[in-house]
């Protein structure tokens, strides 16, 4: 499944680029995200709660910042599994920062997310809609963490 999408924060490049090189701050802002714990600067691992339309799923997942460029792009790799059901999901997020006149920041971002198991047996429309609702609540959430901190 792939989705991409834009937003834009009403913050420098550089403000918005140190929030999302902080997984523990930016974990915050991940709708469903419980716990998310550093491994190394450029690992973590997080429980995350998805609710999907009749039901709640948690996942056990890792994630990995596999390239970045300062203040410009970052590449992330995440991988889980449901603890209550039988798949796995990958997901390979790029996210590009580009500044405005203004000094707002758009982030751009695409995702290409796989399922597998129980997990794609639920549909697509179903976790389209789940996955694009989380999303837009995930850039209200960044949008919503610059306006509290001016």
């Amino acid at each position: 499944m792939y989705l991409k999408n834009q937003f834009l924060i009403e913050a420098s490049q550089d403000e918005v680029w140190s929030v999302f090189m902080d997984a523990e701050k930016l974990g915050k802002c991940v709708p469903g995200c419980k716990e998310i714990m550093m491994i190394s600067p450029t690992k973590y691992d997080a429980v995350m709660e998805v609710k999907i339309q009749f039901m709640t799923i948690t996942f056990q997942a890792s994630g990995e910042l596999k390239d970045a460029k300062e203040k410009e792009q970052i590449t992330v790799e995440m991988t889980g599994k449901p603890v209550a059901l039988v798949g796995l999901f990958r997901n390979k997020l790029i996210v590009n920062l580009t500044e405005t006149e203004n000094g707002e920041t758009l982030v751009d971002y695409e995702m290409d997310l796989q399922l597998t198991g129980r997990l794609a047996s639920l549909g697509d429309i179903l976790m389209r809609g789940t996955i694009t609702k989380s999303a837009n609540e995930f850039a209200e959430n960044v949008q919503k963490l610059f306006q509290h901190s001016n």
